[in-house]
């Protein structure tokens, strides 16, 4: 099963004082190394992006749910969190994932690009108040990945093509 990328988003939604922008990978790219071409800049003040997260929040027991029972085709269950070192926060999807009924336990799943005090398969823990999203995969479908979805609407038609040739999902 393919691993997912690290996403960026901004800051100010995880209650931390802002850069400009932050840098995001695409969620489904089979590359593991940071940089292009999956690699791109989210600006703090992303409406867009800042709704998905809130999306994600608002669905966050129906993702829960979905983990505890893993019914037959359903697969890669991830949620994302920002880490930040310095003044660079960097969004990294967690893999490997269980939920003791308080908090997420899981892998990071990304090689990080502007951090290093996290790194690639790290054993971390989260709580769901720090999540930026989730998704899973439901018969070859992605279910959440609410800023997946934001950032594979901007991709460009040749990318979008590179992005369903390595992505294990589809987006609908």
């Amino acid at each position: 099963m393919k691993l997912l990328l690290t996403s960026l988003i901004t800051l100010s939604l995880t209650g931390v004082l802002c850069a400009e922008s932050d840098s995001t990978h695409l969620a489904g790219r089979a590359n593991k190394t940071p940089g292009p071409p999956g690699y791109t800049t989210v600006a703090n003040n992303d409406h867009a992006i800042e709704r998905a997260v809130k999306r994600a929040h608002r669905h966050l027991g129906f993702f829960i749910a979905a983990l505890k029972a893993k019914r037959p085709g359903d697969a890669s269950f991830e949620v994302k969190k920002g880490f930040v070192q310095g003044n660079n926060v960097e969004h990294l999807w967690i893999g490997s994932l269980t939920f003791d009924g308080k908090n997420f336990h899981g892998r990071i799943n990304n090689k990080p690009h502007d951090i290093s005090n996290v790194r690639l398969g790290q054993p971390v823990t989260v709580n769901p108040r720090e999540i930026s999203d989730w998704m899973f995969v439901k018969n070859g479908k992605l279910i959440g990945g609410y800023t997946t979805r934001i950032l594979y609407a901007r991709l460009t038609p040749a990318e979008r093509a590179e992005f369903n040739k390595e992505a294990d999902f589809k987006i609908e």
